[in-house]
């Protein structure tokens, strides 16, 4: 059996606030690579499977949890959850018979993931028992996303989930994921539980007990997920709009937060060329940007409907590129908020030709033919994003709160 210093597992480093948020994206690229080479199994998993999840968690809560967790509350949760079943089971089974139910982790939280040679790795897989291992990729991923979240990690939690998305274009089971994660949470209530029934030191047993009842809490809190929103960022390129997208995305919308469409990546998803690769010509010609707008909109309406957020990023610097977005958040019935960051050219030109190991292309000529074309009437708030990066993300969500309010 490998031996690994117990100290580079990752809920260690979490516990000890060394979980670094720039690891996130391997951690999501790693869950990706994993879930493309495991076997389908259309055999199990879907709707069934789910359903006997909630019912075992019900039934646990019951045995184990008298006198010290909310029954009412973990009845609410069953019910609630048994509801939702009821309105999701052809999304489940569906994506059972296309693929998406395979041989996973099966318990892919932080314990079961060490940090080696600076990478995360996975480890201690489920192998005795498909009912738990052969399951619906997305709610393997689900434990995960729930364990970051419980320990107040949203950033991360949101880094390896729109990694993943970026991996593996898997936007058709997200009306699921309050649900999953939900069971995911409730798993870990039960099990507690279960091990403070069991546990003889008192001390642990008490600490125990108070794990349960805060997973439950959280099980009850992820079924009801805030409404939908769209939130699109513009701006000429070196703006900061990414940095802005990715550090708004956390606090937007249902956990494990927004899912942010970025166009520079989508431009390269269409070229079938690395996010690291540069384009020639033929990346940017006025067919293909048509296309990565159509992209855009396409993907957003797909999350919006699903009942989760999307933040857009792009330049959106033609006045049909932002009536488009603007027509998706309309058609879809959720709030809009477009945001245009502006910033002096020499500050442009020095982010950009500062970028290393980035998606996008921009450079200094760039930032000179987009400051040439004709944008058109820009009704989007205007942002200065000649500011730190905090000060701006700040600014947008004092906005964000503002239009929220009604005011």
């Amino acid at each position: 059996m490998n031996r690994f210093d117990q100290n580079a597992l990752l809920d260690r480093l979490a516990a000890i606030g060394r979980l670094e948020l720039a690891m996130m994206p391997q951690l999501g690229e790693a869950i990706a690579r994993f879930h493309r080479a495991a076997e389908p199994r259309p055999d199990l998993g879907g709707a069934a499977g789910i359903l006997r999840v909630v019912e075992g968690n019900g039934a646990g809560f019951a045995e184990y949890g008298r006198g010290f967790l909310d029954q009412a509350l973990c009845r609410q949760i069953t019910t609630e959850s048994r509801a939702e079943l009821d309105r999701l089971g052809a999304l489940l089974d569906g994506r059972k018979t296309a693929g998406f139910v395979r041989q996973c982790h099966g318990d892919l939280h932080l314990r079961n993931i060490v940090l080696l040679h600076g990478a995360p790795v996975l480890f201690d897989a489920i192998e005795f028992n498909d009912d738990i291992a052969c399951i619906d990729v997305l709610y393997d991923l689900a434990f995960l996303l729930m364990d970051l979240w419980r320990r107040d990690l949203p950033r991360h939690a949101n880094a390896v989930w729109n990694t993943y998305l970026r991996c593996t274009g898997d936007l058709g089971g997200l009306a699921a994921m309050p649900l999953l994660l939900s069971c995911r949470s409730a798993i870990r209530a039960k099990t507690s539980a279960t091990a403070a029934h069991v546990q003889h030191d008192e001390i642990r047993a008490a600490e125990l007990r108070a794990l349960a009842q805060e997973y439950v809490a959280l099980a009850a809190r992820l079924l009801h997920p805030p409404p939908p929103r769209l939130i699109a960022v513009g701006g000429l390129s070196g703006t900061g709009k990414s940095t802005l997208a990715l550090a708004l995305a956390p606090s937007i919308g249902a956990v494990p937060g927004a899912v942010v469409l970025r166009s520079d990546e989508i431009r390269k998803q269409l070229c079938d060329a690395q996010m690291s690769e540069r384009l020639g010509p033929e990346g940017y010609t006025p067919e293909l940007s048509a296309r990565v707008y159509e992209a855009m909109a396409a993907r957003a309406n797909a999350v919006v409907r699903s009942g989760q957020s999307a933040i857009v990023d792009a330049v959106y610097g033609r006045n049909h590129e932002r009536e488009v977005i603007e027509r998706v958040a309309n058609d879809a019935n959720v709030p809009f908020a477009g945001f245009w960051l502006e910033a002096p050219d020499a500050a442009l030109i020095a982010r950009v030709e500062a970028r290393r190991h980035d998606p996008s292309d921009a450079d200094a000529s760039t930032i000179r033919l987009q400051r040439a074309q004709e944008m058109g009437a820009i009704h989007w708030t205007c942002i200065d994003a000649s500011r730190a990066p905090d000060a701006v993300r700040e600014g947008v969500e004092r906005w964000l709160e503002t239009l929220a309010a009604g005011r």
